[in-house]
């Protein structure tokens, strides 16, 4: 994925989990703070510690990371272009990189949501439920790379459109509209 200009780049947000001894991805964090911000109690969520797998203080540059990231997915998913992207491995860290990047994703994705009051296998509203079906059989599937061909790379780029556009209806499904002045 190309990093837009309010998501750190991957590499980046990767160094400094480590750095901080965090073993979530990037990838995992931002499905975190995504799932956190589509669920209908995410707003009570602590999601940082979610992110960090306990209670402690972050060093200031990955708070600062991590709260740009938190702020800029809010903005796009409440944002009226739909301009809501995954933060995902790009193309230098191979297809198996990236596969693992979008299954990372879509766990993080669905522990956010359940921190926020979504169980599993709750009925949601709309195609809610059946998008969220779609990501845990996403995160569960056991995705070979391979055959890393042009047809799996095109197969792989679908799939997170579909995510891409599938987050953006559950988040408008599950969230109430926020009054515009």
């Amino acid at each position: 994925m190309e990093n837009t200009p309010d998501f750190p780049a991957y590499d980046d947000a990767a160094r400094l989990l480590h750095e901080a001894g965090v073993t979530t991805s990037p990838a995992e964090v931002h499905g975190i703070i995504a799932g956190v911000l589509c669920a209908p109690q995410g707003a009570r969520v602590a999601w940082q510690e979610l992110v960090l797998g306990r209670d402690v203080p972050m060093p200031p540059p990955l708070a600062q990371v991590l709260t740009s990231l938190h702020r800029a997915t809010h903005a796009h998913l409440n944002g009226m272009e739909c301009d809501f992207a995954l933060l995902l491995p790009d193309d230098e860290h191979g297809l198996a990189g990236q596969i693992e990047g979008l299954s990372d994703w879509c766990r993080g994705y669905l522990l956010g949501l359940h921190a926020g009051g979504v169980k599993q296998g709750q009925t949601l509203p709309g195609d809610a439920g059946e998008i969220i079906r779609d990501i845990t059989s996403i995160s569960e599937a056991d995705l070979d790379a391979s055959g890393a061909g042009e047809e799996e790379a095109r197969a792989l780029t679908e799939i997170v459109e579909y995510l891409r556009v599938g987050v953006q209806l559950v988040f408008e499904e599950l969230q109430p509209p926020v009054a515009k002045h």
